[in-house]
């Protein structure tokens, strides 16, 4: 026969489960916080598993704890050697006790104490994991490879808004003999904010094109704040920043893993600040030194300038006046030899005239004599072809009524009036 099936409430039910659970142990559960929650005197969590390279839960259980309880296990964690704050995405291993929330029906855990062993571990292997995967992508020392300006005036300040480090920074700088010039973007320097808030800012900061140096600065405080500087985004992108980068966080000596992979850590933002000044003064004294070593090898090279030159000078004098010995000396001879050439060529010159005078007397009259001769000659020729001579001789000379000389008959015709001349007169005759 089969047992018979009691009915339950859904309170009843609910309680005599809470019930069995007040029999059972309490137990260490340690997962990954996904969230929190603080409400009045309760703080709510959630914790899950998660399989490696999946970011959706595999299993998730809701913890709550009272305020108090949760202040004593924040201290807790915050006294560590090594400090940490309980936040979201921190792998915790809580005692809990198990328990059901019966207006809700929900099954619960209560958080009655932490074991900050299993979190350091965790935070440890975690920031071993990161700092080696920098390493093996060369990130540990691109920034501290470039190339940081002698005297680095222009200053990327990335810190808290109104905060100390921000004026212990400046009046640093300040106080300085450099002209500085600071352009500042403000940034959550703690919180779960941080990694996204310092990125902005160093994004924003790298649109300026004259910077020389960013520098990410905060104040002291609790240990745990530097947890949010062993940021793996945070890092790499200042890693990957293409200006130096100094970090000047806290006032502790532990390091952070941004300070890791920064051009320059500093132990605070007075330090950050009096770095960019040493910097800037070595620079100017290598420049007063190198200034001073070239004035200093100026004036001996002009010294030792002025003694060659004194050397060439006399030298050169003295090569100057023996030229000029010898040039006067061979001018004396030029002027002498001159002297006489110009005399000879002179007297030559003089007699050269006289028998040109000679011949040009003698030549005229020969000249003259002759176109005398050629003259009379032309004057017989010309007097031997007059006709008034060739008339005299027994001719006669037959013109025409214009006066034209007749020398051939087809010139006339029948009753042309001819003149015929003679050496004593004329006559005229008519043609038949």
């Amino acid at each position: 026969m089969e047992p018979e099936i009691r009915s339950f409430s859904v309170k009843k039910f609910l309680t005599s489960i809470k019930n069995k659970l007040e029999d059972t142990p309490n137990v260490w559960v340690h997962g990954v916080i996904t969230q929190i929650t603080e409400k009045g005197n309760m703080v709510y969590m959630s914790i899950a598993d998660f399989n490696e390279g999946d970011v959706k839960p595999e299993a998730t259980l809701p913890l709550s704890c009272y305020a108090g309880r949760f202040a004593i296990i924040k201290s807790k964690a915050e006294n560590c050697p090594t400090p940490f704050k309980i936040k979201e995405q921190l792998k915790v291993c809580f005692l809990v006790k198990a328990d059901v929330y019966i207006p809700f029906g929900k099954l619960q855990g209560n958080i009655l104490d932490i074991d900050p062993v299993y979190t350091l571990g965790e935070l440890a292997v975690t920031r071993a994991a990161i700092l080696k995967r920098l390493a093996l992508e060369g990130l540990l020392d691109k920034n501290k490879n470039l190339e940081l300006a002698d005297i680095p005036l222009q200053v990327g300040l990335i810190t808290g808004e109104k905060t100390a480090a921000f004026k212990d920074f400046t009046t640093r700088l300040a106080a300085s003999p450099f002209k500085f010039s600071v352009t500042t973007e403000y940034a959550r320097m703690q919180g779960n904010e941080t990694e996204a808030s310092v990125i902005a800012a160093m994004e924003k900061l790298l649109q300026n094109k004259e910077l020389d140096v960013i520098c990410i600065v905060r104040g002291g405080g609790s240990k745990t704040d530097l947890n949010y500087f062993d940021s793996e985004a945070l890092c790499r992108a200042v890693a990957n920043c293409p200006i130096p980068v100094f970090t000047g966080i806290g006032h502790e000596i532990d390091k952070s893993l941004l300070d890791e992979v920064a051009y320059q850590s500093c132990i605070t933002p007075t330090d950050c600040a009096k770095r960019l000044v040493e910097r800037a003064t070595e620079s100017w004294n290598r420049m007063v030194e190198a200034a001073k070593e070239i004035s200093d090898q100026a004036r001996n090279m002009l010294v030792e300038n002025r003694r060659t030159l004194a050397s060439y000078g006399s030298s050169l004098q003295q090569k100057v006046s023996s030229r000029l010995l010898q040039e006067k000396t061979l001018f004396a001879k030029f002027s002498t030899s001159l002297q006489k050439d110009v005399q000879f060529i002179v007297k030559n010159e003089v007699n050269r005239i006289d028998r040109n005078e000679e011949g040009l007397r003698q030549g005229s009259r020969k000249i003259l004599d002759l176109e005398k001769t050629r003259f009379e000659l032309f004057q017989a020729k010309v007097n031997s072809a007059d006709p008034q001579n060739v008339i005299a001789k027994g001719y006669t000379l037959t013109l025409d009524s214009n006066g034209k000389f007749i020398r051939n008959a087809n010139q006339l015709k029948a009753g042309d009036v001819v003149t015929t001349r003679f050496k004593d007169g004329t006559v005229e005759s008519v043609v038949r």
